[in-house]
Order: C-alpha cells, then structure tokens, then sequence
C-alpha cells in the first residue's frame, strides 16, 4: 500500500512533512525539558528545603506566626518556615544586638523571598511554555500521521473485515503516557534535602569566627552545632536597649510622645520668637519631600517622612545644627495610593513615625508599614494593601516598649477589614491581630494610656472608644460616645480618666477602670462647646483643654459637674482673629503652645494657664483673658503638624521647613 505523502501532486507537501518532523521533535524535547522544570521547581531541588530536622533545632517553633502552620511542600513553604532563618532568628532572640547575626538574617531573608517570588514565576512560565509545546507537539505528530497514512487496497479492505488503527495514534498516546508517566514519577520523587548544606556553611563560618579571636586551646574545641550557636550568642550578648518608661520620656518618640498626652519636659522652653526675623530661631532646614507628620526625635537625631503619589521617603536630621544627615528611599512600586483619594490636608505622609532608638518604623497612605535602621537601612516592610478612607490615612503607630501598634480601620466597618495589630520591633513579626468589627475608618491614632498598674491601648473610630490590653490584643472595654460623623483628635489621659475630644456629638470624659460596654455607666460628664474636629486635647490637673479649628480654647473642670445632665462647666478663650488650627497642642508646664496655619500670617500662639482666673459663673474674668495669651510669634508658613520639644528647644515642622526654636 502506498501513502498520502507519496501519492499526492500538491506542491510543497514534502517540505510540510519534513517541518512535522523537526517541530515534533523540537517540541516533544520541550515538552520533557518544561516537565522536569516544573518538578524540580515545585521540590525545591535547588533551593533550600525545611524538611530536614537539624541537630539541636527540633523545639524550633514550626511556623511564623504561631497561628499559620507551615505547608508540608517546598513550593508552597514561605521563607520565614525555613529552619536556617528559624534558627538564626532564635540566636537573635538570645542577643539582639548582634549586629552580624542580623545582617545574616537579612541575606537568608531576601535570600529565601527571592527564590520563592522566582519560583512561581519559574512555574507561570513553564506551565504556558508547557502548554504551547504540547499543542505544537501534538498538531506536528496529527500532521505527520496524516501525510503517512496509507491508502488501502479496496480488496484487501473487504478481505479485512475492519481497518487497522492509524499508527500515528498510537505514537502519540504513548508519547502523552511516557510524558505522564515521567512527570508522575518525578513528582512523587522525594524532595532533596538540600537545606543541611546550608547550615552546615552556617555552622562552618560561626566556626570560623569564633575560632579568630579564641585561643589555642578552643580552636582544638570540636566543631558547634546549631544549638551551639545559639547558646554561644546567648553566651556574649550585646546589652540590648531596655526601653522604660523613664528613657522613653527622655525623647520624643511618636505622635504627642510615647503616651500621647503632647506633654514636653523643659526647664527653660522659649516663649517669644519670630520666625519670618529669625529672632530665637535656632536653625531652620528644608524638607526635601512634602509631608504631614510630625517630627520625633532619639538624643540627636530628628525624623520625618514624606511621600508623594510615586515616592515614599524617611529623612533624618541632626537637632544641633539642622544638617541633614540621610533620606532613605522606601519605596515600593508596586504599591502606589490612590492619588485622588487623598485629599491635600492629609496627604501621603501624614501618619508620624515611631522611634525606638534602633530603628525608625514609619507608616504611609498606600498601606506600607517600613522600619529602617538609624543608618536608613530597612529592616523590614509590612503591606496592609491600600486603605479605604474618605481623606486618606493618617493614623500614626504607637509604641508599647517591644513592639509596635498599629491602628488600621479599613472602610465603613461592614467589610471586616479593620484590625489592631502589635508587631515585634526587631523583626516586624505579628504578635498579635484583634479584628475591629463595627467601626468605620479613622483619622485619630491609637494611644498608650497607664491605667492605675498596667497600660492600655486606647483607639477612637465612630462610634466607639475602645481599649485594649497592649500584651495580648484583647478587648477590655468600649464606649459609644462617637456617635455620627469623622473621627480625627487622639484621646488623652490623666489618672484613670481617658478625654476624647470630637466635634461628633460632643466631648467626653470616661472611666477607664471598667470592662465590656461601659456606655450605660463609665461615662463621667460631657461637654459640647467649640468641639474639635482634627485637634488632640489636653489634659492638666486641673481643666481638660480643646482648641477648635476656628481658634477657640475651652477649658473644662472636672470638679464642677451639673447633677442633671452630666455636662462640665467651662470657660473660653478665643485665639486671634480667624485662627485656623490643624496642629495639636503642646504643654510644657503652665505653657500651651498652639501653632496656626492661616495662609496669610500664621503664628503661633503661647497660652500660660497659670493665668487661668474664672468668675463665680465659671467664664475667665477680662485680666485673666488679657493675660493668658503671653505671645503671638510669626511663623514664615502655615503649620499643620504637631511640636516636639527636647532640651529646651521646640521643633516644628512647617510645609516645606523645619525649624528649631530655643532661647538664645
């Protein structure tokens, strides 16, 4: 019998055939060559493996968080499972100053992250090169069956009775089984456990660097184990820095400092200056990048951020001179805010970062939470995704001796979006996630707040203030007085009692000693006069003190309180003329500082409340109005960020400057 190929007077079908062939080859090649990527890509038999149980780590923790188990598979293994980054990162707990140690651990942890992102990009690929190789194989060998087919005999066709199975079909099941097979095969292959090598290398250059500086005597010393090192760090720490509550009131370490009350400690702070003359202006320094964060400061080094639609930025500056000391590039691309959803009041950069004496952790409107060494290093990064807020987000971190809180309310509060997170400090690992159920998103940040023996996290979103317990993320009490309406001004404390200030629906004082809904019982009075809508209050042993962004000041007395309807007696004091304020206050002793941010003449504004005289009606008496106001400083810019104060020297931030105000 003869076949298609050699019967047909078509021109050119030879050549067809030919090509067949060269294509069926080259694409079945192809075909073994991306299956066998995908197998050794999905085991991992070039990248580091967790299966292996190393000497001396088997109490290592498992997983990273605690409540995520790890995935039984190579592929599907995140690089904090590995038991080389586990192990390191438990030689770190037992020394956190090992600086070596560290930068370890960031090499295996971007390491380790590359490869995974590579990873599945490897199997993106090969699976469409898979895909487009195997229709490429099985349309050449359709052809060359076609073109070999044999044109029987009429004859012997009914001597046969039936026809014959094409032998092109058969080669091409045979060929899909032999795929199938050999991808089968290799995928139940177990995985090579390639990760001992690496701790083995691990081991070898702690080794080695033990050995440098041992004597004769430990160089004979038999080689160390994993658990080895660990105890050999444990062995020579480095003091870590021990954060107190003493040397955290010594800086200026997040927004209104570490527990938001914007009280400053100076024996000699400047009351008179002018700005746009530069009387008792230290130094001044432009900000490379527009933000609304206020600065923070560790001894003598000043933070502030700044970001735009395409840039995220940190900026470090030195509080003796002014000079700017390094920016630090944060930027992921990847992540970019939504440029019409943040309005300009907020912008990019308002939430003020958080130090803690080795690391700096800011937070932006895309959602990313970043921490840099004092170098601009980073130390780690967090995403939350871009949140959902009418104005953009502008709560800022706050910082509970080792770890960090963030406040992150996500939408109207239905979508379930919104959460409480603490992060540990060092690595930026979760140590807890609260979810915040039935709250809308926020302006104010969360608050560390002491409550007679232990601190509490205090955090306000319509429609309630709600407390947590900083060690564990637990819910311990909630109010609603925030009923309708944004949510911008922080709380602030004073003994067990937590202010809030809103314009929506009025201000309010409540007991912080209760637990579960203290609505019905724990608020202690209320107050509805000139309400603020951006500005944090303050609290004095004597008033509770709010500023409204039209420039009004009340102070409320917690000792005067009507039986009747629980409101608070006040008085008031207006601040200039069309005053328009954005910035909260800040108090050193009898001192209120409240800066402006008028377009045309901003000043900023010093209240002595030492001054404070009320009549038997409660109002301040006409000396006492003319003496509170003790200076009305020209600023060269309107402010709307909030003032730190260190050393006897006031810095504030302006739009585009940064000044450093003290006595001569």
């Amino acid at each position: 019998m003869t076949t298609v190929l050699e019967t047909t007077s078509v021109p050119g079908v030879r050549l067809l055939y030919r090509l067949a062939i060269l294509l069926a080859t080259v694409s079945g090649a192809f075909c073994v060559i991306f299956c066998t990527l995908l197998v050794i890509n999905y085991h991992g038999f070039f990248f580091p493996d967790n299966a292996t149980t190393v000497a001396g780590t088997e109490t290592l923790p498992s997983s990273d968080p605690t409540y995520r188990k790890p995935a039984n598979d190579s592929f599907n293994r995140l690089p904090t499972d590995y038991r080389s980054f586990l192990a390191l990162r438990q030689a770190l707990s037992q020394n956190r100053q090992d600086e070596a140690l560290k930068e370890q651990i960031r090499q295996l942890d971007l390491t380790l992250r590359t490869d995974y992102f590579q990873r599945r990009a490897i199997t993106h690929s090969a699976t469409l090169f898979l895909f487009v190789s195997s229709i490429l194989f099985a349309a050449s060998i359709r052809t060359i069956c076609v073109l070999k087919r044999q044109i029987p005999d009429p004859h012997e066709l009914r001597q046969q009775g039936e026809k014959k199975a094409p032998l092109g079909f058969a080669v091409v099941i045979s060929w899909l089984m032999l795929c199938a097979g050999l991808f089968l095969g290799l995928l139940l292959l177990p995985p090579l456990h390639l990760e001992q090598i690496f701790l083995d290398k691990l081991v070898a250059d702690v080794n080695a660097t033990v050995n440098s500086t041992a004597n004769a005597a430990t160089n004979s010393a038999p080689p160390m184990t994993v658990s080895s090192v660990v105890t050999e760090s444990a062995a020579t720490p480095t003091e870590p820095i021990k954060l107190t509550e003493e040397l955290l009131m010594q800086n200026w370490v997040s927004f209104r400092n570490f527990d938001g009350n914007g009280i400053g400690f100076s024996d000699s702070p400047p009351t008179h200056w002018n700005g746009k003359t530069g009387e008792n202006i230290i130094w001044k320094s432009e900000v490379p990048m527009h933000g609304n964060s206020s600065p923070v400061i560790w001894e003598n080094k000043l933070f502030l951020t700044g970001a735009d639609v395409e840039t995220q930025k940190i900026f470090c500056f030195n509080i003796e001179d002014g000079k700017l000391l390094w920016e630090a590039d944060v930027t992921r691309s990847e992540a970019k805010a939504k440029a019409d959803a943040i309005s300009e009041d907020t912008g990019f950069a308002a939430p003020t970062p958080v130090v803690d004496g080795r690391h700096v952790y800011a937070m932006f409107a895309n959602g990313e939470l970043v921490a840099v060494d004092f170098t601009g290093k980073l130390v780690w990064r967090k995403s939350f995704g871009i949140p959902d807020n009418s104005y953009g987000f502008a709560s800022s971190p706050a910082l509970y001796f080792d770890r960090l809180i963030v406040q992150f309310d996500d939408g109207d509060g239905t979508e379930g979006n919104s959460k409480l997170i603490a992060f540990d400090l060092g690595t930026g690992d979760v140590l807890w996630e609260t979810p915040r159920k039935d709250l809308h998103s926020t302006w104010a940040s969360p608050m560390l707040k002491r409550i007679g023996d232990a601190y509490q996290i205090i955090t306000c979103a319509n429609p309630f203030v709600v407390a947590y317990n900083p060690d564990d993320g637990q819910e311990i009490w909630r109010c609603r007085c925030l009923n309708g309406g944004d949510v911008g001004p922080s709380p602030v404390s004073l003994g067990t009692i937590i202010f809030i200030a809103n314009e929506h629906p009025r201000n309010a004082a409540v007991d912080a000693t209760g637990s579960g809904d203290v609505t019905a019982t724990h608020i202690l009075w209320t107050g509805n006069n000139a309400p603020p809508d951006t500005v944090s209050p303050l609290a004095t042993d004597e008033y509770f003190v709010t500023i409204s962004a039209g420039g009004f000041m009340t102070g409320y007395d917690p000792k005067v309180v009507n039986p009747n309807n629980k409101r608070a007696r006040y008085w008031e004091l207006e601040l200039g003329d069309m005053s328009n304020f954005y910035s909260s206050p800040l108090r050193v002793g009898t001192y209120v500082y409240a800066f402006d941010k008028t377009k045309e003449n901003p000043v900023a504004f010093v209240i002595n409340l030492s001054k404070v005289a009320v009549g038997d009606d409660g109002m301040l008496t006409d000396e006492s109005e003319q003496a509170m106001i003790i200076a009305e400083n020209p600023m060269p810019e309107p402010v709307v960020t909030s003032p730190a104060v260190l050393n006897d020297r006031i810095y504030i931030r302006g739009l585009t400057t940064l000044y450093c105000i003290g006595n001569p």
